[in-house]
């Protein structure tokens, strides 16, 4: 017993000695923006706004059934919409990107809404990117949605289609994780119906969510015995998402501009990450609006 008291006391004294210390005061002071910002060109900054499709097009693959749609255009949610445009008219943006590729039609179409010819339809580019764009007075909408390196190659390159068919390290994980992801899609499309569309928003923005969102992508079909499964991910929606954020950049924002992008919430979590990550831009959160 004795033997044992001495071996602890042993212990404690040598304790402090092996402990590594760390300057976690100088490590926090190392911030690299403190040079990559210390130049003239300051970060814009931008609201990442991702909303569920108002006119349910189903084209994504998780279908909503017809019960469960959200009618944007009765009148309690066309005032819930309001309310939400309100909010974002607090962060002042300049520039209102959209999920498009039809540049010159939104130029038509946007022209005739600002002189009184068009009523706004289902869709949240028309009921939240139009009205806030109009009551704000800018002059234009930035179509900036893209295709894909897959989807533009897989008849010039046969081998793409083929990828999609790669063979699962484990095809009961994929199975397991699909149905619960299938849940979880169908759970929320239950909620969006009980949330106002300004909580709809919000709980989109989550960042539980978000990454719970990404990681759908990561489960089923992703693990192959080969790469099949990662490769095709990468030039199918990784690709589509980094040249949406490059026709963005492809505008020349300035750094006093504030830019609002407006694209389904699937989209969000990577173009997320490319903003945060670029010196260029600093992320607004929604809820930061709120009063």
């Amino acid at each position: 017993m004795k033997r044992y008291m001495i071996s602890l006391v042993f212990l404690a004294m040598l304790t402090p000695a092996i402990a590594q210390k760390v300057n976690w005061k100088k490590l926090n002071s190392l911030d690299p923006d403190k040079l990559l910002l210390s130049g003239e060109r300051q970060p814009g900054q931008v609201l990442l706004l991702g909303t569920f499709h108002f006119a349910y097009p189903n084209l994504d693959a998780h279908i909503t059934d017809s019960s469960l749609y959200v009618d944007v255009m009765s009148d309690q949610r066309q005032k819930e919409i309001r309310q939400l445009a309100e909010v974002i008219k607090r962060f002042k943006p300049t520039r209102i990107y959209i999920e498009s590729t039809r540049q010159s039609f939104h130029d038509s179409l946007y022209k005739e809404y600002l002189g009184g010819n068009f009523e706004l339809d289902r869709n949240e580019i028309y009921q939240l990117a139009y009205r806030v764009g109009k009551e704000l007075n800018l002059p234009k909408m930035y179509a900036v949605d893209a295709s894909s390196f897959a989807t533009e190659n897989s008849r010039k390159y046969r081998w793409i289609d083929s990828m999609w068919n790669g063979k699962p390290v484990d095809r009961d994980r994929d199975i397991y994780w699909n149905k619960l992801y299938d849940r979880l899609y169908n759970v929320g499309d239950s909620i969006d119906k009980t949330l106002t569309i300004l909580e709809n928003f919000l709980l989109m923005a989550q960042p539980p969510v978000l990454n719970r969102m990404q990681g759908a992508y990561l489960t089923g079909g992703f693990n192959t015995l080969n790469n099949d499964g990662p490769d095709i991910i990468a030039m199918w929606w990784y690709s589509r998402n980094l040249r949406i954020f490059n026709n963005i950049l492809k505008t020349q924002p300035g750094p006093n501009d504030r830019l609002l992008v407006l694209f389904g919430n699937a989209h969000i979590p990577t173009l997320k990450h490319c903003f945060e990550a670029s010196p260029e831009f600093k992320v607004v959160e929604l809820k930061s609006l709120l009063k």
